[in-house]
C-alpha cells in the first residue's frame, strides 16, 4: 500500500495543529463528479490528468484518519474544494471569528481580509499570507487576485484570460484601475499601447468568462454550523 501521500498531509496538517491551535477544525475535499464550472465551461481543468491511482487509493484512508481524530470533513457534490473553504472562510467571518486557510493552492489567496489568513503550503516551507503580506507581494489588494487571473488567465486550470496578455500587464492593469469590470469601462482612458487596448478589446468576453472561473463561491449550500 501506499503511504506517502498519507505521510505528506499528515505532517503538514498536525505541523499546522501545533503552531494555530484552532478550536475547531474542517477539511474540505474535492469529489470525482463534474463541479457546476465544468458543467458550464467544457474547457476549464481540461487539460489535467486524473488523479494517479496510488494517491486516489490513499484519499480514503486520510478521511478516515481525519474522522477517526474527531475532524469534520466537508464535500459537496457540484463543487470544489476550494468553494467550501470559501464558505466556511465567509461563515467565520460572519460569526465574529478568526479563520486560517491551510492550502496549497494560491487561488485561495483571494479569500483573505481582516478576519481570514492563508497559512500556504509549499514543498520547502508555509507561508503566512495575511492583507499586509499579500500587498506587499502583489500590489493590490487580495481579491483583485481574480481580476489578475481573468485577465492573465491560468493555464493550470486552463482559464483562457485575454489573449497576448501577460502576468506584467495585466498585474499594472489591476493595480491601476482594480476589477476587471473597471478596466472595461475606463477602456478609452488606460495608458497602454494600442495593442494591448486592441487585445483588452478582442477578449472582453474571455475576461468576464475567465473572472467567473476563477472566483471561488462563498454560499456553497454546506452545514457551517
Amino acid at each position: 500500500m501506499f503511504t506517502n501521500a498519507i505521510l505528506g498531509f499528515m505532517n503538514i496538517y498536525l505541523k499546522a495543529l501545533e503552531d494555530v491551535k484552532p478550536d475547531c477544525v474542517a477539511v474540505a475535499f474535492d469529489l470525482r463528479s463534474p463541479t457546476f464550472r465544468h458543467k458550464a465551461v467544457k474547457s476549464y481543468k481540461a487539460t489535467r490528468k486524473g488523479m494517479p491511482e496510488e494517491l486516489a487509493q490513499q484519499m480514503p484512508i486520510i478521511k478516515e484518519l481525519l474522522t477517526n481524530l474527531g475532524i469534520k470533513t466537508v464535500e459537496m457534490e457540484g463543487y470544489e474544494a476550494d468553494d467550501i473553504l470559501g464558505t466556511l472562510s465567509y461563515s467565520c467571518c460572519s460569526k465574529g471569528h478568526e479563520c486560517i486557510v491551510l492550502t496549497g493552492d494560491r487561488d485561495s489567496l483571494q479569500l483573505i481580509n481582516d478576519c481570514v489568513k492563508v497559512r500556504l503550503a509549499t514543498t520547502k516551507e508555509n507561508i503566512w499570507y495575511d492583507e499586509e503580506r499579500f500587498l506587499a507581494d502583489y500590489g493590490f489588494k487580495p481579491i483583485l487576485l481574480i481580476d489578475l487571473k481573468a485577465l492573465m488567465g491560468d493555464s493550470s486550470d486552463n482559464i483562457k484570460g485575454v489573449a497576448g496578455v501577460g502576468e506584467k500587464t495585466a498585474t499594472k492593469l489591476v493595480c491601476e484601475w482594480g476589477t476587471v469590470e473597471n478596466i472595461y469601462d475606463n477602456l478609452d482612458k488606460i495608458e497602454a499601447t494600442k495593442s494591448v487596448v486592441a487585445k483588452l478589446e478582442a477578449g472582453r468576453e474571455s475576461a468576464k468568462e475567465s473572472k467567473w472561473l476563477a472566483t471561488i463561491k462563498l454560499d456553497v449550500p454546506i452545514e457551517t454550523d
